[in-house]
């Protein structure tokens, strides 16, 4: 993936911060934030005028754009980065070009009216000092109003909830009622504010992107319930005939992804609070206990592990029940054997594998004997080193097409098997000596992903000119440090793909150039707002969530 030079430092980037105080600075990327103490928050931070002017004010808007009926791409102006002054609580925008914020500051300059706070990514900013602020400098002043502002905001989205929704194509499925003439049927697919239990933001941008994605929605509708019907059907080598299963309800974890994402789907509601979820997820993985800051990719990778470990639980329940529950003392060798067989193709079938787990090959050759040795293995999603050069394919490093592991032997990998959903995982962070490191520079990824120059022949089974084409409908983006840091996603309201089977061979699939339409919106734990795609494309990116275009 190419690199462009890093960012440079703006009020309208700066991003949420831990609970911890500042720790003296070690070894990190250079175009991280450093903020550490002011000595302007004594004067500038009034926490009772803050409030009188909050509370008598419209949320989330710029006063003096509301004024001048400013238009920003379209939108309007009070759409965008909201800063709110902590001397006298004026709302305030900070678009390029306009900058109220700014202006406001340097009205008042002499009345210290330097210190702001971000209503998008919750941290707080000196025009004076000219960096980001430590909210536990002080006496805990910027703090307070951290935590004034953040529930003010909490209230405000619950009784005008930011819900973004997009009319879609009428089904195909769908009749018009006999006698009367075609009518079109909609459907409103909502994005909501997640509400932010405490340094909870990996959590909730992971979400904000699952609960996007389409097949996962569509699946969890057939499976949700107790009493699925299940068909396994085993390898002709088995010499087993199919056999249908009644699966028991969804284990806690699942049953409770199954009510967070039914909440997230419905509309009329404010945001959604993701505590009894997120309760379930500690219990299965104590490590995100402690309400800390947390890495978005291993959370994604806990809590699609411990949901295939309660389906795998589920559908073998089935699968005993069928066979009147058998025990070792009780079953014969046959019944044995035919248990297993329908085990192992069974624990396949849950939705989590269906949707999000591939494969991958690797293949090594001795260059002295020419032997060669296969390993499979399977992946929820693919690392990707950002590494430094500048590459001609954003993908190239996952083939390199063949790379030599010690004098005498070449490896390769490549995808053998391609799941309907792919996750990319930018390594932004990585071990530097005794430290951890962050780069904070910007990798361009497409809108649109070929990734058949990166499977064996045997997945792709395609011609030399073939396409396997992904389109990218969600992004997990980390900001700010490795002390400080926040994550906010890019989710893409677009209308949901012709439910038929995938066809990779068809001309149609392979002739498509460009993204499906639809409208990006960008979600900062409970602020909603649609962006322009170009927004998109110059995020950090941390985690890509791409869909085969069928």
């Amino acid at each position: 993936m190419r690199l462009k030079d890093p960012f440079s430092l703006k009020a309208a980037d700066m991003t949420k911060r831990s609970n911890k105080p500042r720790k003296p600075r070690d070894e990190e990327s250079s175009d991280e934030v450093s903020g550490l103490t002011c000595q302007h928050v004594s004067k500038a931070v009034d926490l009772s005028t803050v409030k009188k002017s909050v509370l008598s004010s419209v949320w989330l808007v710029c006063s003096e754009c509301l004024k001048e009926r400013t238009m920003i791409d379209g939108e309007p102006a009070a759409e965008h980065d909201i800063l709110v002054c902590l001397k006298c609580g004026f709302q305030g925008c900070n678009q390029s070009g306009i900058q109220h914020a700014v202006k406001h500051y340097q009205a008042f300059h002499p009345e210290s009216h330097c210190i702001t706070i971000s209503l998008n990514t919750w941290k707080a900013w000196c025009f004076e000092c000219n960096e980001e602020l430590s909210t536990h400098c002080n006496k805990k002043a910027l703090a307070q109003t951290l935590d004034f502002l953040q529930k003010h905001s909490v209230k405000a989205t619950s009784a005008s909830p930011k819900i973004m929704k997009l009319r879609e194509e009428p089904s195909d499925y769908t009749d018009p009622p006999r006698g009367k003439s075609p009518v079109i049927y909609s459907t409103l697919v909502p994005v909501k504010g997640i509400i932010n239990l405490g340094n909870t933001c990996f959590f909730n941008a992971v979400m904000q992107n699952l609960s996007q994605t389409h097949m996962l929605i569509d699946l969890i509708q057939e499976v949700k319930e107790k009493g699925y019907k299940l068909r396994i059907c085993p390898p002709v080598e088995t010499n087993l005939s199919p056999l249908t299963v009644t699966l028991p309800g969804p284990e806690p974890l699942t049953a409770a992804l199954f009510l967070f994402l039914q909440s997230m789907k419905e509309s009329g509601k404010g945001s959604v609070n993701p505590k009894i979820l997120f309760n379930q997820l500690c219990q299965k993985a104590p490590r995100f206990k402690g309400y800390q800051q947390q890495d978005s990719q291993e959370l994604l990778h806990y809590l699609l592990d411990s949901i295939r470990v309660e389906e795998t639980k589920r559908v073998k329940a089935g699968i005993l029940k069928a066979f009147n529950n058998p025990t070792e003392k009780t079953a014969d060798e046959e019944t044995k054997r035919r248990v297993k067989a329908y085990g192992k193709e069974g624990v396949k079938m849950n939705f989590v594998d269906r949707i999000f787990v591939g494969e991958l090959t690797n293949t090594i050759m001795c260059e002295e004997c020419e032997h060669i040795s296969t390993v499979k293995e399977a992946f929820i999603d693919i690392s990707l080193p950002i590494i430094e050069e500048r590459v001609s394919s954003p993908l190239l490093f996952i083939r390199k097409p063949v790379e030599k592991i010690y004098t005498s032997a070449r490896k390769q990998m490549l995808i053998s098997s391609l799941p309907p959903v792919i996750t990319l995982h930018l390594k932004r962070f990585h071990q530097a000596g005794m430290n951890l490191r962050k780069v904070n520079r910007h990798v361009d990824f497409p809108l649109i992903l070929d990734l058949a120059p990166f499977c064996s022949a045997s997945c792709k089974n395609l011609a030399a000119d073939d396409r396997v084409l992904y389109s990218l409908y969600g992004i997990v983006e980390h900001s700010g440090s490795m002390r400080g840091g926040h994550y906010t996603a890019y989710v893409k309201l677009r209308a949901a793909q012709r439910k038929t089977e995938h066809h990779r061979n068809l001309p149609g699939a392979r002739e498509a150039s460009s993204s499906s339409p639809g409208q990006w919106v960008y979600v900062s734990d409970t602020t909603v707002q649609t962006v322009p795609e170009s927004r998109v494309l110059n995020s950090q990116a941390y985690l890509l969530f791409y869909e085969e275009m069928l």
